[in-house]
């Protein structure tokens, strides 16, 4: 069986392709940039519908614009983050064949709730987590009438991701780690109470697999499974990353505005039930990031 990995050359993708290949799957590692083997832009029609042929009996759809960049720039987010996501689906249904679909969702698809379990109703404030959102009861339709196998996760912030930063609004939560771990100083733009519901690469890139390989039977109709993820603040962030960097506390407004309105922590007593491993703490995400630094192919990816 083929794999098609999409967004192969992000942080959760590289990662996820490269555990694919290490079990000897056959893999099409698509991308918009280096170091994917297939380069193209999702968000034109043509090339999405194209990645999807006879052989592919999988889908990790995984290419996105992240959270701040979708709100920058509503257009393209709607045509990378729904519209593209579309356009694969539509190429699975033409198909014929039913791959199994499995999609990157977010708990940005809620807001304004401290803790989030599985019966807290999505409610997004940010374009990025509405267009999720939409993708979420896309793919429940589709796998209803036939035309995919489909599983979606909701993942927490992922840590600690290498590299630049990006767009994304949670971007800072990374930061306060990677920088002071390189002997950089960082102003860090959150109060130090600011929370944030995280869980490490290593447990995303499992999950991902995982729901893989769930029998259809176990997930029933909903297809969306809430990733459990750890409150966290950034105080404490700081505290367990060490390093010789500084850190100083400087809260951007804006930014702390849209921070005091996401989930804090994720509790799902389904994911638990299906199998989904969390994080344990903290001090685990960036242990397990301090190992990866020493993997030049994890560390080049951000």
């Amino acid at each position: 069986m083929r794999i098609l990995v999409t967004g192969a050359a992000g942080y959760i993708g590289s990662a996820l392709a490269r555990f694919l290949a290490a079990r000897g799957f056959d893999l099409i590692a698509t991308d918009q940039s280096p170091p994917a083997p297939v380069i193209g832009n999702i968000a034109y029609p043509q090339f999405a519908r194209s990645l999807v042929t006879a052989e592919v009996g999988a889908i990790f759809h995984l290419a996105s614009l992240v959270s701040g960049g979708a709100e920058q720039n509503f257009e393209l987010g709607t045509k990378v983050n729904l519209d593209a996501t579309r356009d694969l689906l539509e190429a699975c249904r033409l198909a014929g064949h039913r791959p199994k679909f499995i999609f990157a969702s977010s708990i940005a698809v809620y807001s304004g709730a401290e803790a989030v379990t599985d019966e807290t109703a999505p409610r997004p404030r940010l374009s990025y987590g509405s267009q999720k959102l939409i993708c979420e009861v896309l793919i429940d339709d589709y796998t209803r009438r036939g035309f995919v196998d489909g599983r979606a996760l909701r993942l927490p912030t992922v840590m600690v991701r290498p590299g630049g930063a990006n767009t994304a609004i949670s971007g800072w939560a990374s930061a306060i780690i990677r920088e002071p771990l390189a002997g950089r100083d960082y102003v860090c733009p959150v109060r130090p109470d600011s929370r944030m519901a995280c869980i490490s690469l290593g447990r995303v890139v499992e999950s991902f697999f995982h729901a893989h390989e769930l029998p259809a039977e176990r997930l029933g109709s909903q297809r969306t499974v809430l990733l459990n993820g750890i409150p966290v603040s950034a105080q404490q962030m700081r505290d367990a990353a060490g390093g010789t960097g500084k850190v100083r506390f400087d809260p951007d407004p804006a930014l702390q505005k849209i921070m005091d309105g996401v989930p804090q922590a994720v509790s799902s007593r389904r994911a638990v039930e299906l199998g989904f491993r969390h994080s344990a703490n903290i001090e685990e995400i960036v242990d397990e990031y301090k190992k990866n630094l020493s993997d030049p192919a994890v560390a080049r990816n951000g």
